[in-house]
């Protein structure tokens, strides 16, 4: 940690002017900006990711490509859909979790509607494509129902608010890539290229099954941004507790519910035959482009801040630190000069 002297200073060592920081403080700044966070959430959540799985995705053509499908592949849609469809017990262990923060529980509901659209998406796909029945479907989600999730059980020490966006913010981001990978495979067994071609990009969508995987990672990535913004607006008013909780939970991530979803053999299975999803690519695509997005050039960054950020005088203010990529913590009695304006989260 080291601090920045001024030009005009005389002092043999320069000092950090202690601002009105309380924990109440901090507190009252952090909902303020969330609210910010909310209102702009909300209004693209309904104004640009106004889609609806009965309607925009292009069913006749699911049917037509449908029989093109191997087995892996339909066996990760069933798993991926077995995990949306806790989406009930996601929104309400989080909600009592932020209880009384009218932000954060708002969020989760918003959150919620969208993906509650993931696994009828998922289940139109596996109909459509003739490879369930929907007595299949319905059997396979009815088992799912049967048991529940709760993030106390499955994630110790991530229920608090700050907990509970930390996680969000590297499961949106592994979604996301999950089903990026499964949109690529799909168009590869379609005969398609990786990416769209002429034709899909004059019309405005994919083909078939890659059309529902395009829609539903753009909602994942929008998603992770917006608890990316949460935990960024956390860091800068409380750094200390906020550089743990990320340091903690980007060493034992794990995805939710894996272990409840009727057919977890399968899918493990399915993993290992078609890498979809590996410790390494988990780094590379998940962990790293957060890490990036935080302001960290690595872990080894992220773990020196969290340390680093505990001998922090207690009233210094964000006005009065920086943070370094390599995680050293800047203090300087020149607020004007340091202030920090954090990146806008990098979804993509």
């Amino acid at each position: 940690m080291t601090t920045e002297p001024t030009p005009q200073s005389t002092v043999e060592h320069p000092h950090v002017i202690n601002g009105p920081w309380t924990r109440e403080a901090r507190e009252r700044a952090i909902q303020d900006e969330v609210r910010e966070a909310y209102i702009e959430y909300f209004r693209k959540a309904v104004k640009v990711r106004n889609w609806l799985p009965w309607d925009d995705i292009p069913l006749d053509e699911v049917r037509q490509y449908g029989h093109l499908l191997s087995d892996d592949t339909i066996t990760l849609i069933e798993s991926f859909l077995g995990i949306e469809d806790y989406v009930g017990d996601y929104v309400e262990d989080a909600i009592n979790i932020v209880r009384g923060n009218r932000e954060r529980r708002n969020i989760q509901l918003v959150w919620g509607m969208e993906e509650a659209k993931h696994a009828e998406a998922w289940h139109l796909v596996l109909l459509h494509s003739g490879r369930r029945t929907e007595e299949q479907i319905r059997a396979y989600r009815d088992k799912v129902g049967a048991h529940r999730w709760r993030m106390r059980e499955d994630h110790p020490g991530l229920d608090t608010p700050l907990g509970i966006a930390v996680y969000a913010m590297f499961q949106e981001r592994a979604t996301y890539f999950n089903y990026e990978e499964l949109r690529k495979r799909i168009r590869l067994e379609y005969g398609l290229p990786e990416r769209a071609t002429p034709e899909e990009r004059r019309r405005g969508y994919q083909v078939g099954a890659a059309a529902a995987f395009n829609i539903v990672a753009r909602d994942e990535i929008a998603h992770h941004g917006m608890f990316l913004r949460i935990v960024d607006i956390h860091k800068k008013y409380l750094p200390a507790e906020t550089l743990d909780m990320i340091f903690k939970v980007i060493q034992g991530f794990k995805m939710p519910a894996l272990y409840l979803i009727p057919n977890e053999s399968e899918l493990k299975a399915a993993l290992e035959r078609t890498r979809l999803y590996t410790p390494l690519k988990h780094g590379r695509s998940v962990a790293n482009p957060i890490l990036d997005a935080l302001g960290f050039e690595n872990k080894r960054a992220l773990e020196r801040a969290a340390q680093e950020a505990k001998l922090l005088p207690p009233g210094c203010g964000p006005e009065h630190v920086a943070i370094g990529r390599s995680g050293e913590f800047v203090l300087s009695i020149t607020p004007e000069r340091t202030q920090v304006t954090p990146r806008r989260p990098q979804t993509a």
